[in-house]
């Protein structure tokens, strides 16, 4: 599913309060900021914004597709109103190996890793 349609979804689904797929989110940023694919600091500043990106994983996740990144332009994104950032965020995942890409970079198609899917196969706690 494309990835900017991921996002829109997923701040619909944090808006609802849905306890179990926030506590998805809340898991899946964790292990973003403990890889470094998204930086701890600044949290304040760009927490919403990082926990976006964790929710559309989750997104993704639950809906059983890939994630699809169909335009890496910087000015493009600027102009539909999202952050440039996403793009960063997104390759150091693809770094990290927490999504796989058939290149170096958060281009096309990309799955997710083993780490994530491990997490967030298991249901959490209550």
């Amino acid at each position: 599913m494309n990835f900017l349609k991921l996002i829109n979804s997923a701040k619909d689904r944090l808006s609802i309060n849905d306890p179990f797929f926030n506590e998805r989110t809340d898991l899946t940023l964790a292990i973003l900021r403990s890889k470094g694919a998204i930086p701890f600091k600044r949290s304040q500043l760009n927490g919403g914004l990082h926990k976006q990106v964790a929710a559309a994983i989750v997104a993704a996740y639950e809906a059983g597709s890939s994630i699809d990144v169909t335009t890496r332009r910087s000015q493009t994104l600027h102009e539909l109103g999202y952050s440039t950032k996403i793009l960063d965020y997104l390759d150091n995942m693809v770094k990290q190996e927490l999504l796989i890409s058939q290149t170096n970079k958060a281009d096309g198609r990309l799955y997710l890793g083993e780490i994530l899917t491990t997490y967030l196969d298991h249901p959490v706690a209550a």
